[in-house]
């Protein structure tokens, strides 16, 4: 963990999944989030998700994977 930047309460995080790059570009650009200084964390990828809560878990979207884009911004004080 040492090496991987580690976030602060100042970062803001969206993630945007989609069936296609395209859409998530779409919506990237829906959003206004290049005008609001947000840039790409990771690589954009192929993800199945799973949702943890109250001691049972569900696979989402089917457990079909799904295209996935982190972006995230540093807030300023």
């Amino acid at each position: 963990m040492d090496q991987m930047r580690q976030s602060n309460d100042h970062d803001e995080f969206i993630t945007i999944i989609g069936a296609s790059m395209a859409e998530i570009n779409a919506e990237y650009h829906a959003q206004g989030l290049a005008d609001r200084d947000f840039s790409i964390v990771h690589k954009i990828g192929r993800h199945r998700f799973t949702r943890v809560g109250g001691g049972a878990s569900e696979h989402m979207f089917d457990g079909q994977s799904m295209i996935a884009a982190t972006f995230t911004r540093t807030r300023r004080n």
